[in-house]
């Protein structure tokens, strides 16, 4: 068996030799591919805070836009992207895309959270 060693007593052990750290190209791979994941959110947060007061003034409600809703749906996606990478620094490549998958489901939940409050807590429009 290669990589067992004999110890004193004859019991065989394997040897736990660090993996070698995930290479720089692989954690950028790594890095851009949850980032565009994470586009999509951060593109449905801007585009609701550029379009979604022009239809509460359409309809009349124009006071009534949820602005903090808005700008949870912007910086959701940026905050949870930015501490998975904090997060997943110094450890093995799968850790750091099981934290940066989480914080991509996190992100897509908060977003239908937002979605459903803003429903709940909006006027009704005509």
């Amino acid at each position: 068996m290669s990589g067992a060693t004999t110890t004193d007593d004859g019991s065989d052990t394997l040897d736990t030799e660090d993996a070698p750290p995930a290479s720089l190209v692989s954690r950028a791979i790594l890095w851009l591919v949850f980032a565009i994941l994470y586009a999509y959110p951060l593109f449905e947060g801007i585009s609701n805070l550029i379009a979604l007061p022009a239809v509460y003034q359409a309809g009349g409600a124009g006071g009534a836009v949820p602005w903090y809703l808005l700008i949870i749906g912007v910086a959701a996606p940026v905050i949870l992207y930015a501490g998975a990478l904090l997060l997943g620094r110094g450890r093995e490549l799968f850790p750091r895309a099981l934290m940066l998958a989480a914080g991509l489901a996190a992100t897509n939940a908060m977003f239908l959270s937002v979605v459903q409050w803003a429903q709940l807590v909006q006027p009704a429009l005509k």
